[in-house]
């Protein structure tokens, strides 16, 4: 039993090591939404934010860490499920177990994000169009999500497991990016920006990190290349991708800002 203990503390010591360094191993494809997200905050005026909604938060993350990094926001955070990791939040967010589809507020978020969350809903132009009028005149809005079309670099047969759960999950409609800014322009929204992501360098470092995942020293040796190729992503254009992402604006309507004086 001493033994045992004494090697989950070595185990638990050396994970809280590489934790400090690129050898950490990440959920790659998490870790390249999350490079995305990081640098298109910085292209929005969001010191002048005051309300903001995570839409279908999941655990959480992208809400507690918008929190702490801008603790003069008030943040709402729904998902259709309850996690315990909500427990675990700074005072300025509030999660809560709602439904994108009930969602009813009106004019009520300077900013809304929802990543990798519309292809688990159908009928999700519904959801879109909640999120539409939830937003105030001339709130941002972040969207991200898999691609209709999904090109791989590898053999299918190494993601024969994931196909599975993605033919279970993915049950919303997809897009191109294309079809996406129609959508979201026929509702109302004016797109400020769109591009795709998950390009061959997003796609390889993904496809490496899902067949690696189960081999934990291998997937640890590797991962400061699998960091760098996600680099690579944000950074290089790409003519196709995996992923798309649209940043838009519900537009300021002249007869309101004639209201406003």
């Amino acid at each position: 039993m001493e033994g045992i203990t004494r090697i989950r503390k070595i185990k638990s010591l050396i994970k809280k090591l590489l934790k400090h360094t690129p050898f950490y191993p990440v959920h790659i494809g998490a870790y390249i939404r999350n490079l995305y997200f990081w640098r298109y905050i910085k292209k929005l005026p969001i010191e002048k934010f005051v309300t903001v909604l995570d839409a279908g938060c999941g655990g959480g993350e992208y809400a507690r860490k918008l929190a702490i990094r801008y603790p003069h926001l008030k943040i709402n955070a729904y998902d259709i499920e309850k996690y315990a990791s909500w427990n675990d939040r700074p005072k300025n967010v509030n999660f809560k177990q709602k439904d994108l589809l009930r969602l009813e507020e009106e004019e009520c978020y300077n900013f809304i994000l929802c990543i990798d969350v519309l292809e688990h809903i159908p009928k999700n132009h519904k959801v879109l169009g909640n999120i539409y009028r939830a937003l105030k005149l001339g709130g941002y809005f972040y969207l991200h999500m898999p691609s209709k079309v999904q090109k791989r670099i590898f053999p299918e047969r190494f993601f024969r497991e994931f196909n599975n759960w993605a033919r279970e999950e993915h049950i919303g409609e997809m897009y191109t990016l294309e079809e996406l800014k129609e959508v979201m322009s026929t509702i109302g929204f004016e797109i400020v920006e769109a591009c795709k992501t998950f390009g061959f360098f997003g796609k390889i470092a993904w496809e490496i990190d899902r067949i690696v995942d189960k081999n934990t020293m291998l997937k640890t040796f590797i991962m400061p290349l699998l960091k760098l190729f996600a680099r690579f992503d944000l950074y290089l254009p790409k003519l196709e991708g995996n992923g798309i992402l649209i940043l838009a604006r519900k537009r300021i309507q002249i007869s309101a800002m004639a209201k406003n004086g």
